[in-house]
């Protein structure tokens, strides 16, 4: 890959000499569009990051797998699955992080551990999608998009859990 990169810079360079353009110039260009691009994208990234930091340190997750962890333990289910769950529409690293800490609890072939991956891999971070690419684009009303993505990782959530029900329970 690290080839392919640099094989199309060479051709880059090379045709850009032979049109006698001023290569500098024109990455400076580049560079200036890409900032404009990115200042709305970086303040949007920095307030979800903070947000996602604030909601780990207030105890808000433990209170809640507090609440849910009687009814959980019924049907056979950790409470890591449901702060996974919890998690993943919000922010890919938090969910990640609990779901190593899963592999490492669990191991990587346990029915706990494939449970946490459907979950992981069948739902989406939606309020992250939803918050940096409507923000970019500078759309204020969402419409349906939240909902209807939340929808879809709750029921990616109960799909995981049935499957994991009906094969491993």
């Amino acid at each position: 890959m690290n080839r392919v990169v640099l094989i199309f810079l060479i051709i880059v360079f090379v045709d850009g000499v032979i049109k006698k353009c001023n290569l500098f110039e024109m990455f400076i260009e580049g560079v200036k569009e890409a900032l404009k691009i990115a200042k709305p994208i970086f303040t949007t990234l920095v307030a979800f990051m903070l947000f996602v930091a604030l909601l780990r340190s207030s105890g808000f997750i433990d209170v809640i797998s507090h609440v849910m962890s009687p009814m959980l333990q019924s049907i056979g289910i950790p409470v890591d699955i449901f702060i996974l769950g919890l998690l993943r529409p919000i922010s890919a690293n938090a969910s990640l992080s609990f779901l190593y800490s899963i592999y490492e609890l669990f191991g990587i072939d346990h029915p706990i551990s494939l449970l946490a991956t459907l979950i992981q891999s069948g739902s989406d971070t939606t309020l992250y999608v939803i918050t940096l690419y409507f923000s970019t684009i500078k759309i204020k009303e969402t419409r349906y998009a939240l909902w209807v993505g939340l929808f879809m990782d709750c029921l990616a959530v109960i799909l995981a859990i049935i499957f994991y029900i009906k094969v491993f329970v």
